[in-house]
């Protein structure tokens, strides 16, 4: 009997589909317009993701039980000239903006140990750290901007893949996309409304 508290429910069905066999319409997952270009979708099923792959402990790890594979699935998908995704800009965007706001960020004990002096003192805050607090706000909104999911990031969304990597779950928010990706894997996919997350 499965616990009903490790079961998530979607409002919106997920489509379970077998990898091997899986075929993506000729039309934009977002907005439906024919498709022109195709985009591949990365993932790591069941994998963490190192920043270099050095940083990982299992790379210097011998196990002879076992092979641990580090493939990464990813997809072809048909998309329109307005979604697609051309290069890594979005990447280098989102890290770009997190070593900003790191660096913004360290400087904060700074502000705090001269605004606590001038506190300290009885003397009025001193003006640059008001500007520092600005800068401040403003990484935190570049940072907000960049991690923003795109919309083929909101409309295409890859839930996880089953035990052997036989199936994908894939969260389609647009109804007509759905329909139509269904009607081309008719014998090889179903709609679920929950999952059980392990």
């Amino acid at each position: 009997m499965i616990d009903r508290k490790q079961r998530f429910y979607f409002d919106t069905p997920l489509v379970r589909v077998k990898v091997s066999r899986i075929r993506f319409p000729r039309i934009c997952p977002v907005c439906g317009a024919p498709a022109t270009q195709t985009t591949r979708i990365l993932t790591s099923p069941r994998r963490k993701v190192w920043l270099r792959p050095t940083f990982n402990p299992s790379l210097y790890q011998k196990n002879t039980n076992h092979t641990v594979s580090l493939e990464t699935k990813s997809f072809l998908v048909d998309v329109c000239d307005e979604h697609t995704i051309s290069d890594n800009a979005e990447l280098r965007a989102r890290g770009l903006s997190s070593i900003i706001a790191s660096i913004v960020a360290g400087v904060s004990i700074f502000a705090l140990i001269y605004a606590g002096a001038d506190y300290w003192l009885g003397r009025p805050v001193s003006p640059w750290v008001f500007s520092y607090l600005l800068v401040l706000g403003l990484s935190l909104l570049f940072v907000y901007i960049s991690f923003r999911p795109s919309a083929l990031e909101s409309s295409f969304r890859i839930i996880g893949f089953d035990f052997e990597l036989q199936h994908v779950w894939l969260a389609l928010n647009n109804p007509a996309y759905r329909n139509s990706f269904m009607s081309e894997n008719q014998l090889d996919s179903e709609l679920v409304t929950w999952i059980v997350k392990v």
